[in-house]
């Protein structure tokens, strides 16, 4: 016997969350607006980071008491998985050369003289999981939660990209936010407004607006999104954080002795996003000597593939970056 089953008891977990607060013009957008009015600003240029797991993605927080999984994967300050900046940080400067790493992330620990970054990367949050779907065996499923969350990283890069004319309209997703409040909405045309989402029934109505989302993610993504379709979940009884977690994947892993084929302690479970999951990040970067360091990052790693996270040598973690803008703002 393998036990209760881990997503049951997350659920019992998670029931006990309350309602997210509303989502407001953050601390940094008024600092960047002061700074501004001075004459001075803390960042001179930004990009969104889109992240899609080409494989089943862990990214651990390691062994700890209490919790239903032997290995989690690492979550926000709402349970929702996310990948922490500092992990993104490592991963990503691991994919960089040398003669760049000093720049972009700043100096090593006890290294005279320091140097700050001049780099700046926020947690990656998530944006789009898979779910199980009677629809095209999957759909994608985010929150209002989530959408709020990601609103406010476009806000921030809006705010600081406000010289360019690659800012993003807010009032779409506003919109689609407001709509999601109380009942899921979706871009798919269903028979009787009903979808099947990790075995949940919902009644659900279709916006225009998710299509706006649909058109503003990145082609490898929007293609995906155009096929599967994408469903917003309202946080109204943590609806949108169960199925949420509910998508993320439990594998049992046995270690097995060469000799008496058991080894005490040998069986364990690990957690991982499942793959296309799309998770975003915001990059924030200080111009220094007329050098660009968020255009230079993004001609070395947009489009590429990488790994982020542990079991590597099982295939785990492979993703691929898409940096918004993709190309350089003033030929856009």
């Amino acid at each position: 016997m393998l036990g209760p089953d881990p997503r049951t008891m997350r659920e019992a977990e998670i029931a006990r969350c309350s309602n997210r607060p509303e989502v407001k013009e953050s601390f940094f957008i008024r600092a960047h607006k002061n700074q501004k009015r001075r004459g001075k600003v803390l960042y001179s240029r930004a990009s969104l980071l889109y992240i899609r797991a080409l494989t089943p993605l862990h990214v651990g927080v390691g062994r700890y008491e209490g919790s239903i999984v032997d290995l989690p994967i690492q979550r926000d300050e709402f349970g929702f998985p996310t990948i922490w900046a500092s992990s993104l940080k490592g991963a990503l400067k691991a994919n960089v050369d040398d003669a760049n790493v000093k720049a972009y992330f700043g100096s090593e620990p006890g290294v005279s003289p320091t140097q700050p970054s001049d780099v700046s990367f926020m947690d990656a949050r998530l944006l789009l999981i898979p779910a199980r779907a009677l629809t095209k065996v999957w759909t994608f499923v985010t929150t209002k939660t989530l959408l709020e969350v990601f609103s406010r990283y476009v806000e921030i890069y809006n705010a600081v990209s406000s010289k360019s004319k690659a800012g993003i309209n807010l009032s779409n997703l506003s919109e689609l936010i407001k709509e999601a409040s109380d009942k899921p909405v979706t871009n798919l045309n269903l028979t009787g407004n009903k979808i099947y989402v990790n075995e949940y029934e919902l009644g659900v109505n279709q916006s225009p607006h998710t299509k706006w989302l649909i058109e503003n993610l990145p082609e490898d993504i929007k293609k995906a999104a155009e096929e599967h379709g994408v469903v917003v979940l309202p946080d109204k009884d943590n609806l949108g954080l169960r199925l949420v977690n509910r998508s993320a994947m439990i594998q049992w892993r046995v270690r097995l002795d060469k000799e008496r084929k058991t080894v005490n302690g040998g069986l364990w479970s690990e957690e991982y996003l499942p793959m296309e999951t799309v998770l975003v990040s915001l990059v924030l970067c200080r111009t220094r000597d007329e050098k660009d360091p968020c255009e230079n990052l993004r001609r070395t790693l947009n489009g590429r593939a990488i790994f982020v996270g542990g079991k590597e040598s099982i295939g785990r973690g492979l993703v691929k970056l898409y940096f918004f803008p993709s190309e350089v703002e003033g030929k856009r």
